[in-house]
């Protein structure tokens, strides 16, 4: 065991004091929020346009149910049937599934005492801010009877709460509708876990390969054996996953946090701690899969060139999650979604993006869990085949016939 710790450490200080490593760790998902907030806010403020009630091309027909008796005109400007008011809150909510308003607010009776007013939607809106920010302008002008005053009263007044007209189904771990940013947690989960299994696998294949072509595989074998070598890999390249995974997802909660973006606890996004538990296991079973056949390409492949015309065969099942990302998200419960997270080399993307979503029944993440650690198991044995002294000090050109040649010839 000795000989593997020692090749876990080259793994881990050769990737540590690596400046690609660095950059891709750090830049490229820093890169990829940005560009993700940015197209957020570019929506947000577009949003925010085309949802100010005043002068907008679109403009949107809101209810109200006013058990106050606060609200007894409209402020000037607002267009003819763009406010329509309710006698009841079933009568409104009656409206408003029928599409016949966009939003309904809820003035209670004890509004003048409490400033409390409840908009419902028919469905989440993460840019619904305007319908809100309107309801408070025409309690704030009934209430004073001046259009400035009113304007400049919205902020002390704006005491609004949302949400959806159907509400979270029974089970459901938290309403994503709570803030904007928790909709994109099961798009980031979905990347993130893509990102990390790629590239935490594409390391062992470099690793390698590298070592194949500068000739340092021919030092390390007089030392330690192909196995040992093999497991070195794994073990240390695993802890660096672990690493990258940390600071990703921690990284991007603390910039969210920082820049007041974002300041909930992963709890009232739906992700319970067990969330982070089964993140590990997935990851780290995943991790052995995809590397363990990288690896065993990397062993046979003269230099990187060659084993990376093989890369995109063994990734194609991860992208398969990617390809149907709105599937999965819109019906997590699904067929579709149900058999690519009970398939192992698709079930980590699959999964985690599931469990972002909503709860998952225990026996499927068990079934999954068992499947993918069997998979798994099988795949470290069948790459061990390749590596070997015979393959690993090869020139020979890769084909698909010699690998079910080594295969089959085990040393």
């Amino acid at each position: 065991m000795r000989n593997v710790f020692v090749i876990v450490r080259q793994e881990i200080v050769t990737l540590l004091t690596n400046r690609t490593f660095w950059i891709m760790t750090t830049a490229f998902p820093a890169l990829i929020l940005l560009f993700n907030l940015g197209t957020f806010w570019l929506a947000d403020d577009a949003g925010s346009d085309s949802g100010s009630m005043f002068g907008a091309d679109d403009v949107q027909t809101l209810g109200y149910v006013d058990q106050s008796g606060v609200i007894r005109e409209l402020p000037p400007g607002i267009p003819a049937g763009m406010v329509l008011a309710y006698p009841s809150v079933e009568a409104g909510e009656e409206a408003l599934a029928d599409g016949e308003v966009d939003a309904l607010a809820i003035l209670p009776a004890d509004f003048v005492e409490s400033g409390e007013i409840t908009v419902v939607q028919a469905e989440f809106n993460p840019f619904s801010a305007g319908s809100e920010s309107f309801f408070s302008y025409l309690a704030a002008y009934n209430l004073t009877g001046d259009v400035g005053l009113a304007a400049g009263l919205q902020g002390p007044l704006n005491n609004v709460t949302g949400h959806d007209l159907a509400p979270a189904e029974p089970g459901e771990e938290g309403d994503e509708s709570s803030s904007p940013i928790a909709g994109m947690v099961p798009f980031a989960v979905l990347f993130i876990f893509f990102f990390l299994l790629t590239m935490s696998s594409g390391y062992m294949l470099s690793s390698v390969s590298r070592e194949k072509e500068n000739r340092t595989v021919e030092v390390l074998l007089v030392s330690v054996s192909p196995r040992q070598l093999m497991l070195g890999k794994l073990i240390g390249l695993s802890i660096i996953a672990l690493l990258q995974m940390l600071v990703w997802v921690g990284g991007s909660f603390l910039i969210l946090q920082a820049t007041g973006l974002f300041n909930l606890p992963p709890i009232e996004l739906g992700l319970p701690a067990s969330f982070f538990i089964w993140g590990v296991i997935y990851l780290v079973l995943g991790y052995l899969l995809y590397a363990s056949m990288m690896g065993a390409v990397g062993a046979l492949a003269p230099n990187a060139r060659e084993a990376g015309q093989f890369t995109f065969a063994i990734i194609l099942p991860l992208m398969i999650p990617l390809w149907f990302n709105f599937s999965i998200m819109e019906d997590p419960g699904g067929t579709l979604a149900t058999v690519l997270s009970l398939i192992p080399l698709t079930a980590p993307v699959t999964m985690m993006t599931r469990l972002a979503v909503g709860d998952v029944p225990l026996w499927q993440l068990l079934v999954s869990v068992g499947l993918l650690a069997v998979t798994t198991y099988g795949f470290v044995l069948l790459s061990s085949r390749f590596f070997r002294a015979d393959t690993l000090l090869s020139n020979a050109t890769l084909k698909w016939n010699r690998l079910l040649t080594a295969w089959r010839n085990p040393a």
